[in-house]
C-alpha cells in the first residue's frame, strides 16, 4: 500500500470511530413500555439505536442493591424521596415512550451523584473493549 493510500485509509477509520463510540448526548426522562413497572428513567446518550440510562425509584434499595438518594425529586410534582440506581443500563430506544416527560429535571446539586454513576457505565465499557 503506498504512503498515500495509508493516510487516506487512517482518516478514514479514525472518522468512523469517533462519532460511533461517543453517541449524541440527552438530557431527558422517559418511562418505559414493558417491565419498566412505570419507573421514568433518565436518559443521558443515545448510542446507534439504544439509550444509555439511569434509573429513578422511590425505594432505597432495589433488588438488594443499595440506591443513591437525591436531594430534590426531578418530579416537580412530588415532594417524596427520590434514589437513583448505582449502576447505569442500556436499552433499545424501542422500549421507551416516544415522547419525554415534560417538567422533570436533575436538581443542580444532584449533577455530581449522576456523573459519578455515569463514569461507572463509561468504566465498564473500557474494560470490555
Amino acid at each position: 500500500m503506498t504512503d498515500k493510500r495509508k493516510i487516506k485509509q487512517a482518516k478514514s477509520n479514525k472518522r468512523k470511530n469517533a462519532d460511533s463510540n461517543e453517541g449524541s448526548p440527552r438530557d431527558e426522562f422517559r418511562k418505559r413500555r414493558k417491565g419498566g413497572s412505570g419507573h421514568p428513567e433518565y436518559i443521558y446518550r443515545k448510542v446507534g439505536n439504544n439509550y444509555e440510562f439511569i434509573g429513578i425509584t422511590h425505594s432505597p434499595i432495589t433488588r438488594g442493591v443499595k440506591n443513591i438518594k437525591l436531594d430534590k425529586n426531578p418530579d416537580p410534582s412530588d415532594e417524596s424521596d427520590a434514589y437513583i440506581k448505582p449502576t447505569p443500563e442500556k436499552r433499545s430506544t424501542s422500549e421507551f415512550h416516544k415522547k419525554p416527560l415534560k417538567g422533570w429535571r436533575i436538581a443542580d446539586s444532584d449533577k455530581p451523584k449522576i456523573e459519578a454513576v455515569k463514569a461507572k457505565g463509561q468504566k465498564k465499557k473500557s474494560d470490555n473493549n
